[in-house]
Formats: structure tokens, C-alpha cells, sequence
């Protein structure tokens, strides 16, 4: 059993394995797919481990490269993603040894930590490699009373319409209080105008704020998922007029039957209007898993979008 770095060759033997061990579910494997999340990412290419049998590969473990910003300071950090154990050689602690493997790789580059939202299942064998539960994300939820009649008003959103605006948001938006994603060049075009996983939209004036979404089937109907919200100055109260207009008539057209928002950046004095329910602690389980970085990451003033931790 050989442990190495992965090489552009052995992608379509990734990618089968990949659909041996987890199967398609909610989220088909493809190269396509690897290639947007794996290779075209603005943060850096995935560091990619393999394990290899002869000359099969039996084992994957990748890490999403990503940044965060709290002010002037940066943190460079990976996502815990893609991981696939054949089933003959699983149970042997291969799972285990990509992973550490992998950690011990980014700390010789200077990585500070790694983040995941773990399910039920994978978040024990996650905790005993180092992994720190931080707790789930604070969702703000808004009920919507009254559905209208599908009017399919999302299609309308034309990404290449505010390719400005999103170019100014990258240069000009951070904030120095709360550690957030950090906006580098390309970042919002690829995460959510070039997915190829499901479709994003937007509300925007092409100036002021920046609203994105996604429509999201569940088991107590169709959610309003506010993924990313940017506000520029200028943005004022006839700007939040108009913003929540046109968010109420999405939310009625597209039957939708709640809306959810970060409660890490949903603040008591929010232009989004979401009604009067608490904000309360039932989004994705969020670990962290130290690496270079030595300080209390359970602590520290996250601002997590639900772009951020969505699982893709």
C-alpha cells in the first residue's frame, strides 16, 4: 500500500471511486464537477492525497483550499471535502492515515487550519484526529404565511449583468470586526455564477447590495436560501425598500415556504427583513481542526455565510 500525492492521470480513477464509495445521492461525481471545485478554484488547486494498491487506487482524501479575512489578517485554511475508501479496503485505518498524511503535508506549507461540517456518522472519527466542535450555525428563519403561484422568477438573474458590481465588491468589501471569507478576484463568479451544481440568483440594484440565493427543495417545502448578502455604500432606506420588495415577491412567485440566513450575519439593525423569530442554533455542525494556528478557534468572531458551509 503506497500513500502519494495525486497526479492529473489519476483523475478518472478518482472520480470512479468516488461513485463506488458514496455513491451519486444528491451530488453527481464527475470530472466536470472536480474540475470547477478542485483545479478552478481562485483560493488554489485541492491538495490531493491517494492510496494506491498495485496499481488501483483505493483511497482519496482531498482538502478545499480557502481563505478567511478578519481585517488585515489572513488565514490561510483548507475544507475537509472529498473523501472515498474502496469498500474491500475500508475498516483498515486508510480513512484515518490519508488524513493525517494530508495535515502533516499543509503544516510543512504553512496551512492554519482546517474547517468541515461533518455529519452524525463522520464528526466522532473527526473529533479523535484533533477536530474541535464549534456547534451548528445560527440560522435566522423566516415563515413565509401566504404561497402564490410559481411564477419561476429566479431564471431571470443575468450574472454577466453586474460583472461591475461584483468586481467592486471584491476590491472594495471586508470587514474588520468578523473573520469572513476573503474576496479575492474571481471568487464570487466561481462559487456561484460558474457552479455547476445547482443554479444561484441574485437581487440587486447594480450598485448598493448584492443579495444571492438559492431555491432548495425540503421535506417542509421549498426554502429561500440567502447564501451571500454584500452591502456598499449608498445603500440607504429606499435601497432596503427595494431590496426587500423584490425579496418578498421571489419568496411569493417561487411558493417559497421559508427563508434562511447566517445568524452569524443576521444583526438586529439587517436591511433583510425576516420577521420576528429568534435566531436559533440548528444549521450545519461546524469543526475546526487547528494546524499552524495556536489560538482558541472556538473563540474567535466568525461571520460564516451559508456559502461558506453548504455542501458542494
Amino acid at each position: 500500500m503506497q500513500i502519494r500525492k495525486a497526479n492529473s492521470g489519476d483523475l478518472p480513477s478518482i472520480v470512479d471511486l468516488l461513485k463506488t464509495s458514496l455513491g451519486e445521492s444528491l451530488i453527481p461525481k464527475s470530472e466536470e464537477l472536480w474540475n470547477w471545485k478542485h483545479i478552478a478554484n481562485p483560493f488554489g488547486a485541492s491538495p490531493v492525497l491517494v492510496a494506491e494498491d498495485g496499481d488501483m487506487i483505493c483511497g482519496v482524501r482531498v482538502f478545499l483550499r480557502w481563505e478567511f479575512r478578519q481585517g488585515k489578517q489572513l488565514f490561510n485554511v483548507c475544507r475537509a471535502v472529498d473523501t472515498a475508501i474502496h469498500p474491500d479496503h475500508q475498516g483498515k485505518g486508510l480513512f484515518k492515515n490519508l488524513t493525517l498524511s494530508l495535515i502533516d503535508e499543509l503544516k510543512e506549507e504553512g496551512v492554519d487550519l482546517i474547517y468541515n461540517t461533518p455529519n452524525s456518522a463522520s464528526a466522532p472519527g473527526y473529533m479523535k484526529m484533533g477536530w474541535e466542535n464549534w456547534g451548528k450555525l445560527p440560522l435566522k428563519i423566516h415563515f413565509n404565511l401566504s404561497l402564490g403561484k410559481s411564477g419561476n422568477l429566479s431564471h431571470s438573474s443575468h450574472w454577466s449583468g453586474i460583472a461591475s458590481l461584483i468586481d467592486k465588491i471584491e476590491k472594495l468589501y471586508f470587514d474588520s470586526h468578523s473573520i469572513r471569507t476573503n474576496l479575492v478576484s474571481g471568487y464570487l463568479q466561481w462559487r456561484y455564477a460558474a457552479c455547476p451544481l445547482f443554479p444561484y440568483y441574485f437581487i440587486s440594484d447594480g450598485n448598493t447590495h448584492l443579495l444571492i440565493y438559492r431555491i432548495k427543495e425540503g421535506k417542509i417545502g421549498r426554502e429561500l436560501r440567502i447564501v451571500d448578502f454584500f452591502q456598499l455604500p449608498g445603500f440607504g432606506e429606499n435601497e432596503k425598500k427595494q431590496l426587500n420588495s423584490r425579496l418578498k415577491t421571489v419568496e411569493k412567485n417561487e411558493c417559497v415556504r421559508f427563508t434562511s440566513f447566517s445568524g452569524l450575519q443576521y444583526h438586529n439593525d439587517s436591511p433583510i427583513e425576516m420577521g420576528l423569530m429568534p435566531v436559533m442554533s440548528i444549521g450545519p455542525l461546524v469543526t475546526l481542526r487547528r494546524v499552524s494556528l495556536s489560538d482558541d478557534l472556538l473563540t474567535k468572531a466568525w461571520a460564516w455565510s451559508l456559502g461558506d458551509l453548504e455542501v458542494f
